[in-house]
């Protein structure tokens, strides 16, 4: 049952990268028409300001989609993986972009390629952001952040991908090694100013992970709860 899963698991976020090139242009009769209270039934419309918002779910991802005075945005989402497009004014695809959002919005990561495109449409540039290096001396990680959530899963049932406990990815040069290794860390709890996570450590270029431990720090005043 755990290897079905995990089929599924991968096959389901198969199926939604596929789908993530579908979009080169913003439906702005399809959002008007929303935003006019014709929503489907798993569809909501919010208003903030004087600035739509919609979310709706399709084939088990939600997405958004806003628009005002000529921008325009697409964001679909599943899990805690989700993908952004931009849209020039003419309504044609501005950007796309991938990320992995976690709790903490400094250990949301980028991945995926980062691809910006002309007013026409098509392709100006590209980034990848999984084979990027860590900086202008050395190169990133061996292996991606998709194996190292993998291996997590697999070594201690922490579903990255999927938990919304998800608190940070981060990846940092260890100071002894010099190494590029990947750090996640999962939300435990922040009762009594005491924000505690359990951090899990996987080198970069083998995916094996290193140590595991529990951390804490006190939250100072004035910063919000998670």
């Amino acid at each position: 049952m755990k290897i079905l899963f995990t089929i599924f698991s991968i096959f389901l976020f198969s199926c939604f990268f596929s789908q993530n090139n579908d979009i080169k242009s913003f439906n702005l009769n399809e959002f008007n028409k929303l935003s006019q209270k014709s929503c489907y039934q798993d569809c909501e419309v919010e208003t903030f300001g004087n600035k739509n918002y919609i979310t709706f779910k399709r084939n088990d991802s939600v997405i958004d989609m806003s628009y005002h005075a000529g921008l325009s945005n697409i964001t679909k989402r599943l899990g805690n993986y989700y993908v952004t497009y931009d849209f020039h004014p003419n309504l044609k695809i501005k950007s796309k972009k991938e990320f992995i959002s976690a709790i903490s919005r400094m250990g949301t990561i980028q991945v995926g390629k980062e691809v910006n495109y002309d007013e026409n449409g098509e392709v100006k540039d590209e980034f990848d952001y999984d084979t990027i290096p860590y900086d202008d001396k050395t190169p990133g990680p061996k292996r991606k952040v998709w194996e190292i959530l993998k291996n997590l899963k697999q070594d201690f049932g922490f579903d990255a991908l999927l938990d919304k406990n998800l608190f940070s990815i981060i990846v940092f040069q260890d100071e002894k090694t010099k190494k590029i290794n990947y750090s996640i860390s999962k939300f435990i709890n922040d009762n009594n100013n005491i924000l505690k996570t359990k951090i899990y450590i996987y080198e970069g270029d083998t995916a094996k992970n290193l140590k595991t431990y529990d951390n804490e720090w006190e939250i100072p005043d004035g910063l919000r709860h998670y």
